[in-house]
């Protein structure tokens, strides 16, 4: 796993010797040039791990990766995971929480969401240790659709028996989505200390901007990636550090049915990152925010919603 480094003010004695050789000219060159490289081979190191895209077994395997790294790297004391996602499959959602949590058991982890952590991205948020938000981000959608997702071209086929092609009931869809969801409000009840939302309100899945999910619990603080830093050092109990950040590139290669054109592009459809079985509709479990198209939408999990109960929060789908 390779490491891009990215030096922010390690130190303040390194920020005025960096003034001094700038302002002496040719004469300090070689200080500044002794100054950087100390302060590049600081052993203690604060690890920023992005997660911003939609949440899928390609993009999420490469932040798995990033923190697996974080945990066995014995020079990196504390990670801050750069949020911005609207979530995405919920398997591949639980999978990197459950790394997050891990990670969040050996050392600092702090979540800094820039413009969005909803749903599956605020499952992957809600195992750290503190969330900080900037100002306009939206915060919380804190539930599932159960959906048909086909990124491929429909296929024919005999099958074997009449459940075969996935369908489900209203009420078998109801019960397997209402068993998914647990697994959800069970990792925002557990970590958010501070919660002022109950269970109940959970299941509204809304979306919060910041100031209101900071008066309801859903975040610690609102601020910058900077002040995230700032807080997984301190937390960590460091002082003079080397911030680093961790390549978290997708391979959209290896993914099959991937258009010519979205190839190109670098950006596949979200049908296609968390479609399981290209060719065939394919009931999904989503932990996404965003508007699906009644005609996929099996069961969601949103529950419904008073004026009074969430005021102040955003009307979505989940």
């Amino acid at each position: 796993m390779s490491i891009v480094s990215r030096i922010r003010a390690a130190s303040r004695s390194s920020a005025v010797i960096v003034l001094v050789a700038l302002l002496v000219g040719a004469l300090a060159a070689p200080t500044a040039f002794g100054a950087a490289k100390d302060i590049g081979e600081q052993s203690d190191r604060v690890a920023v791990i992005e997660v911003s895209s939609t949440i899928a077994g390609p993009t999420a395997a490469p932040v798995e990766n990033a923190l697996q790294e974080a945990r066995t790297n014995d020079s990196i004391e504390a990670v801050v995971l750069a949020v911005n996602t609207p979530g995405g499959a919920l398997s591949a959602t639980e999978s990197l929480a459950l790394e997050v949590e891990r990670t969040a058991e050996v050392m600092p982890v702090i979540t800094s969401v820039s413009q969005m952590a909803a749903s599956g991205g605020y499952y992957v948020s809600a195992p750290t240790d503190h969330i900080v938000a900037n100002p306009s981000a939206l915060i919380g959608s804190v539930g599932i659709n159960f959906a048909y997702v086909d990124a491929g071209t429909p296929t024919s086929a005999i099958q074997s028996g009449p459940d075969k092609s996935g369908g489900y009931t209203e009420a078998e869809a109801i019960e397997m989505a209402d068993m998914m969801v647990e697994g959800f409000y069970g990792t925002v009840l557990e970590h958010r200390d501070d919660l002022e939302l109950s269970k109940t309100e959970l299941s509204y899945a809304k979306v919060y901007p910041s100031q209101k999910a900071l008066h309801n619990g859903l975040i610690d603080e609102v601020g910058t990636q900077d002040t995230a830093i700032q807080i997984a050092a301190e937390r960590a109990g460091i002082d003079e550090y080397e911030v680093v950040e961790l390549d978290t590139t997708p391979d959209f290669g290896a993914l099959p049915f991937l258009s010519t054109a979205n190839a190109s592009a670098g950006s596949p459809s979200v049908e296609t990152l968390v479609d399981p079985a290209p060719g065939v509709p394919t009931p999904v479990a989503l932990a996404l925010y965003g508007h699906l198209p009644d005609e996929q939408v099996i069961v969601s999990t949103a529950g419904p919603a008073t004026t009074a109960d969430v005021a102040g929060a955003t009307e979505v789908d989940t």
